[in-house]
């Protein structure tokens, strides 16, 4: 199947909506950030794909993950979605096919030819002629995948561990000490941390001694016990400070980034095109327009 044959686009509630395959998209936050920015001014341009699931009136989710997560953070209840009318197998061959048309990334691209190939029993030849490839394209994008070990994929392909996980620390840890990435994965496996999480872990890892290190992997418990004490702890703080506090801190912030914009500046804008400037000028312009609208809330609250 090449084509889809049927597309009907509706609105969908989020909770309709199973995401099975989010464990395959790299985490791009920046690009996130702007899709916020985007969507929070022109609303969602492109609708997400989506194709029939079991129960009734639920959808699984092919494309878009970064869409609606974006949608999420932005508190919006529902997303504009196309479904497809064919099989989950077909949906995914048809979307790694129109990736070549678009910046995807060669390691997602990867990562669902691995899904396609592992979980749907695709083989090499028969990926290669429905994404209309050779087949040394396919062998060698699965070759990319090769650093990360088949425990830490099974991982990912059950969602047990995001991508960036598995290539950013799980890899490398395995290279340097595979029994401490043993260890990690074993307790990740049985134990799902959140991406942010397991990177606090890895920066504090890195930073530690060989025998401190051996104590974090044998019991990551306690690590996030006293992360989560902290975070308490902070959150305590916080609290006693009142929204005074809070205004004055995010104040000073604000004046700390702004001065380090006023020191980027010149370089940005004085030795570079009006075409290449275009861009900063427009992120700044979103930044003023936020400042003029806390302006226009603090005039009203005063007046009143």
């Amino acid at each position: 199947m090449d084509t889809i044959a049927n597309k009907d686009v509706r609105v969908i509630e989020h909770h309709c909506l199973q995401m099975p395959y989010a464990h395959l998209r790299v985490d791009h936050p920046k690009s996130l950030a702007k899709l916020m920015v985007s969507m929070e001014h022109y609303g969602q341009l492109v609708p997400v794909i989506v194709v029939t699931a079991s129960p009734p009136h639920q959808w699984v989710l092919i494309d878009g993950y970064q869409r609606v997560n974006a949608l999420k953070r932005l508190g919006k209840d529902t997303v504009e979605a196309e479904v497809w009318s064919c099989s989950l197998t077909d949906a995914l061959l048809m979307l790694l096919k129109s990736w070549g048309a678009r910046s995807s990334g060669i390691l997602e691209e990867a990562l669902l030819l691995h899904e396609l190939y592992k979980q749907h029993s695709l083989s090499q030849q028969v990926l290669a002629r429905r994404v209309g490839r050779d087949q040394s394209w396919v062998s060698r994008r699965l070759a990319l995948l090769e650093p990360l070990s088949e425990a830490i994929l099974e991982g990912v392909s059950k969602g047990a561990l995001s991508v960036w996980v598995g290539a950013r620390i799980l890899a490398p840890m395995a290279r340097a000490i595979p029994d401490h990435a043993t260890c990690l994965l074993g307790y990740l496996l049985k134990h799902p941390r959140r991406t942010r999480e397991v990177y606090s872990f890895y920066e504090h890892y890195q930073r530690s001694s060989h025998s401190i290190r051996t104590k974090m992997v044998e019991q990551p418990d306690l690590f996030f016990k006293a992360q989560r004490a902290l975070e308490t702890e902070k959150q305590a703080i916080a609290l006693k400070k009142g929204p005074e506090g809070q205004w004055r801190e995010a104040c000073h912030a604000l004046m700390t980034l702004l001065s380090e914009l006023r020191a980027l500046a010149p370089s940005l804008f004085f030795r570079q095109t009006r075409e290449e400037s275009r861009q900063p000028l427009q992120e700044f312009s979103q930044v003023r327009d936020k400042v003029e609208e806390l302006t226009q809330t603090l005039r009203e609250g005063v007046d009143c």
